[in-house]
């Protein structure tokens, strides 16, 4: 009986079994990775939903066609789950605190706009304020 390079007997259209179990943990531990990396973006909105997001669908594709998950595409599953919560959770809490304490985005960009005005800086809407009076120096001498 002939061996190919995997030790798999020759039977004509036999998957691959070795290669699929690479790609498989590869993806696994893609998932945990990702899961992980959403976990401590949890106060990061976007990052942690995405993160969380693609560690779930990694753990979800290492499987095949399997019905069993490894223990690297389970944690990826729970960890992905519990960044998302958390990115949600946590945009919750930053509407809530704009809304409560400014009143709104308005209400928001207009602390900003004061901000910005109580700390000398120009109008961000003409940023050309504070060279104005060189602009005007310079057409004058032409």
């Amino acid at each position: 009986m002939d061996y190919n390079e995997y030790h798999m007997p020759d039977i004509p259209n036999a998957p691959n079994t070795n290669y699929i179990e690479k790609r498989s943990t590869s993806m696994a531990i893609a998932s945990m990775a990702l899961a992980i990396a959403g976990m401590v973006m949890g106060c990061c909105v976007y990052p942690a939903i995405i993160f969380g997001s693609l560690a779930i669908i990694l753990a979800l594709l290492s499987r095949g066609g399997e019905m069993t998950t490894n223990g690297y595409a389970k944690a990826g599953l729970i960890l992905g789950s519990i960044a998302i919560v958390f990115g949600i959770l946590f945009l919750i809490y930053s509407l809530t605190v704009l809304f409560i304490q400014f009143g709104g985005l308005e209400g928001y960009m207009n602390y900003i706009e004061e901000l910005m005005e109580k700390m000398g800086d120009p109008s961000y809407t003409n940023p050309y304020d504070m060279y104005q009076d060189i602009y005007q120096d310079m057409y004058q001498n032409l």
